[in-house]
């Protein structure tokens, strides 16, 4: 039985395999989403956009600018986890 599924064995790489990537996928994906944002209202990019706190809100343009990015990247992550979770295994 190869290729199937070890759900009753611990294996602490695989899990933290897996958390690397979802971070790195869902912080990469949310870079472009701002990169591509910014070059189109022809806005400064900066990391403060992904990371601080005081610029996520609707009160300002670049607050919203940043929360259609954190938005689209959300629909971006689901979309291709969706698609990865209906792979057939095997």
């Amino acid at each position: 039985m190869a290729g199937q599924f070890r759900s009753y064995v611990w294996d602490p790489l695989l899990i933290l395999s897996q958390i690397v990537l979802m971070q790195t996928v869902y912080y990469g994906s949310l870079g472009l989403w701002l990169a591509l944002v910014d070059g189109l209202v022809r806005s400064s990019p900066s990391l403060d956009q992904m990371f601080d706190a005081e610029i996520l809100g609707f009160s300002t343009p670049p607050g919203r600018l940043s929360m259609m990015s954190f938005i689209l990247n959300a629909l971006t992550c689901w979309k291709a986890l969706t698609s990865l979770c209906m792979l057939p295994v095997g």
